[in-house]
């Protein structure tokens, strides 16, 4: 009754086909790595590239809805209405922001309607970043 409980051998990997696929498991991780690394630097400068693809195409959406306020109005929105006043009147449904999640800019002094986004950077003045759009003020 008492009778010791004999536990099963397990059998033992041998050495060499634990060096196997060690050897194979590093090779594998490696690729891998490398395939990441391409395809890390293919896409992110394509992101960058659509962020300022739609940035443009919002500030191109601006102007057209500036000109249907303007129609409606008769005048540009002052820079203090800024963009919401689009909203108001029925011009855009909201205002978005800019790629970049900030705030798009807009003015309408001396007798000139600038709009902009400060870009990647967030600086006003980088010509490099910097997106911006001036049409006459004057109907």
């Amino acid at each position: 009754m008492n009778e010791p409980v004999v536990s099963p051998q397990l059998p033992q990997a041998s050495p060499r086909w634990s060096k196997k696929f060690s050897w194979a498991l590093v090779l594998t991780l490696s690729l891998l790595s490398c395939c990441g690394v391409n395809v890390f630097a293919v896409v992110v400068p394509k992101l960058e590239s659509a962020r300022r693809s739609r940035a443009e195409l919002d500030l191109k959406n601006f102007r057209s809805a500036l000109k249907l306020y303007r129609w409606k109005m008769g005048r540009f929105p002052t820079t203090e209405e800024g963009l919401q006043s689009l909203v108001d009147v029925k011009a855009l449904e909201l205002v978005p922001i800019d790629p970049w999640n900030r705030p798009y800019g807009y003015s309408n002094e001396g007798g000139t309607v600038e709009l902009w986004s400060l870009g990647r950077d967030g600086v006003r003045g980088c010509e490099s970043d910097d997106l911006t759009a001036r049409a006459p003020a004057t109907p």
